[in-house]
């Protein structure tokens, strides 16, 4: 299950070839193709550099692939040579651990997040709390030693228009912290509440851009998502309110170690793609999106996103692609647009659990997976096989049996 991975601080023969394909001086195939680190190819090398798009309101012009503070250390420096500029989670550095490739650039041309989480519980029980939102910022910037932050993110959102338009606390711990020059801009990152009663993303999203100072999102995104996602993220941007995907690789991780599927993407249609390739060519062929996070756990997997981006054309094999991911997809991964939840008589989180799949299956995070599965409430096992969710699963995913298999993974 859990497949020997890359090491994700060499470089080998095929991304030598590959990124000197893409743009890279021919250094890198003179180097002797051998045990090169990331940090020191970035010295030695021109990487492909990443376009930047206008992050809505806040008008930062941001990388389009979104740096994340889990990224490997050595990385990072390839990252900023490729011209990543904007990082997400950032308050999990300090001033001990935080990145000199990053801290040697001027403070103006790189752009930090913090998100804050609500307090007392999870994003689904806990509450929110102006001063300790206010708090944790503050005590942040000062543990961090980087001055500000770009943008103050609220982690997992509302759980509904009416608590957006009742509950003020982070938007009054945002323009505290705004006051004394501590952060600038106010974000969010969205999720589905319909388990708990609540509403899904794309409605609170509608009535933030309208009536809050809220001037960018980040919410799940992906090949074959829900017309109602393609439409939010066209208003965004008329709107000029910025917009990052997230979970945006289903199904990649598996299908990259399942021999079977491995052997059809060998055909000659395919020639000069995969999956995650051709996914990361889709997202950047959105005029309307500014950007996206993905999950990078190697140097391999950076190189090859980044040079996905460059290369922008998405070609007839990048399309074949990903319809053969789609049709693997197919009874298998849940594209996480919580419709099942709406109809589920016991409220549970079945989004959630199949996401947290998703860490343990495509991003190979299982202790992470099995600690997110163990807070819920409630999890797989409170299933009653009703079947009600069946018929709302655009994914033709047996509900009943894979939370059931899931449990078995994660329990």
């Amino acid at each position: 299950m859990n497949s020997p991975q890359p090491n994700p601080h060499r470089l080998n023969r095929r991304h030598f070839l590959r990124v000197g394909a893409t743009g890279a001086t021919g250094v890198a195939l003179a180097a002797g193709l051998g045990g090169l680190t990331a940090s020191a190819f970035a010295e030695a090398n021109e990487i492909p550099r990443l376009p930047r798009r206008r992050y809505g309101r806040t008008g930062l012009q941001i990388s389009a692939l979104v740096g994340a503070t889990d990224w490997s250390a050595d990385v990072i420096p390839l990252a900023v040579k490729a011209g990543v500029n904007y990082w997400h989670k950032s308050q999990r550095w300090n001033k001990e651990n935080f990145p000199a490739a990053i801290r040697s650039q001027p403070r103006e041309s790189y752009h930090l997040e913090i998100t804050v989480d609500r307090v007392g519980g999870d994003h689904m029980h806990g509450h929110i709390d102006e001063e300790q939102h206010y708090q944790f910022v503050k005590n942040a910037v000062a543990r961090s030693g980087v001055g500000y932050y770009d943008v103050f993110k609220f982690h997992f959102g509302y759980h509904s228009v009416a608590e957006a338009k009742a509950e003020p606390g982070v938007v009054r711990a945002f323009e505290r912290l705004q006051k004394e020059g501590l952060v600038k801009h106010l974000a969010i990152s969205q999720h589905h509440y319909n388990n708990i009663g609540g509403d899904m993303a794309f409605e609170i999203l509608n009535y933030l851009m309208d009536h809050s100072p809220f001037e960018a999102a980040q919410f799940f995104y992906t090949y074959g998502d829900r017309k109602e996602t393609q439409d939010l993220i066209a208003l965004a941007k008329q709107k000029d309110f910025g917009t990052i995907a997230m979970k945006t690789m289903g199904g990649v991780g598996r299908a990259a170690s399942d021999k079977k599927f491995q052997a059809l993407l060998a055909e000659p249609k395919f020639t000069g793609s995969t999956p995650g390739t051709a996914m990361v060519k889709w997202l950047m062929n959105n005029p309307n999106l500014t950007a996206a996070v993905i999950a990078t756990k190697s140097f391999d997997q950076l190189l090859e996103n980044v040079s996905a981006v460059k290369a922008a054309t998405l070609g007839l094999n990048d399309r074949h692609a990903l319809d053969l991911l789609a049709g693997y997809n197919k009874g298998l991964t849940c594209l996480l647009c919580s419709d099942c939840v709406t109809s589920c008589p016991e409220h549970i989180g079945i989004a959630d659990i199949f996401r947290y799949e998703r860490y343990a299956l495509d991003y190979h995070e299982l202790d992470r997976a099995r600690a997110e599965y163990a807070a819920l409430t409630k999890n797989g096992t409170a299933c009653v096989a009703c079947g009600d969710c069946l018929p709302n699963c655009s994914a033709d995913i047996n509900i009943l049996a894979k939370l059931k298999q899931v449990h078995n993974l994660l329990g």
